[in-house]
């Protein structure tokens, strides 16, 4: 089949570097999970013979990479994430005219660390939903798994992300009693009042969106996609 490379970098470049930064903490490794799905997407794309949607083959691709480096990573109990947020408060000593960019990269880290409150496959499976925006069907066509069990996976992980949100973060709850380490510097730059409107939607997808439009775009895959097709 005749694909167009390019086109499948702009459609498919950023979401495979989102999912990379919200399944793999260590950014490093992150960043060098999207790097090898591009690697093997360039280096098998000849081989596609067009008998699923190529979507579902380049996130395949993607599930095989991402979780093995996501499987090298030291998983956390749920009791240890918790424990995470009794930690002592963190104090900012920067410049005050790039506090509130300092605020929102620490509330993106808390994303990423609330997705892990799931394990890897659930993880993962939150993250094509909500943050790919995939289908049931074609989820569990890329896991391996029927229909049924993706809705429930799905289901019951978007609820233990909800829940560690509403408990952990003033953005998303700011009536809660969080114990957000920032909370004092979320309140002082006024984050809850910019991300009001998603507080009363309280839709998930919405704060990651958010972040990922707000946040310098981690475009994991430039760099390799760059010298792959100037070969």
């Amino acid at each position: 089949m005749d694909i167009d490379k390019s086109q499948l970098v702009k459609e498919f470049g950023l979401s495979i570097s989102r999912l990379a930064h919200r399944m793999i903490q260590n950014q490093e490794l992150a960043k060098e999970a999207a790097q090898e799905v591009w690697f093997e997407i360039i280096r098998s794309i000849d081989s596609f013979q067009g008998n699923s949607e190529i979507s579902t083959w380049i996130y395949s691709i993607a599930k095989r990479t991402i979780l093995r480096y996501a499987g090298a990573e030291r998983t956390y109990s749920t009791m240890e994430i918790n424990n995470h947020f009794e930690l002592e408060p963190i104090d900012y000593d920067g410049a005050e005219e790039e506090k509130r960019q300092w605020v929102k990269e620490k509330c993106d880290y808390c994303l990423t660390a609330f997705c892990h409150c799931l394990n890897n496959d659930a993880r993962l499976i939150f993250l094509f939903r909500e943050i790919a925006g995939l289908h049931y069907e074609q989820i569990g066509h890329i896991m391996n798994l029927k229909e049924e069990n993706i809705r429930q996976i799905s289901t019951r992980s978007r609820e233990k992300v909800r829940h560690f949100m509403n408990n952990n973060c003033v953005i998303y709850n700011p009536q809660g009693n969080c114990k957000c380490r920032i909370r004092k510097h979320v309140i002082d730059v006024d984050l809850d009042k910019e991300y009001n409107s998603l507080s009363r939607a309280a839709e998930l997808v919405a704060f990651y969106q958010k972040f990922d439009k707000e946040l310098p775009q981690k475009n994991y895959w430039e760099k390799i996609i760059s010298e792959v097709f100037t070969e």
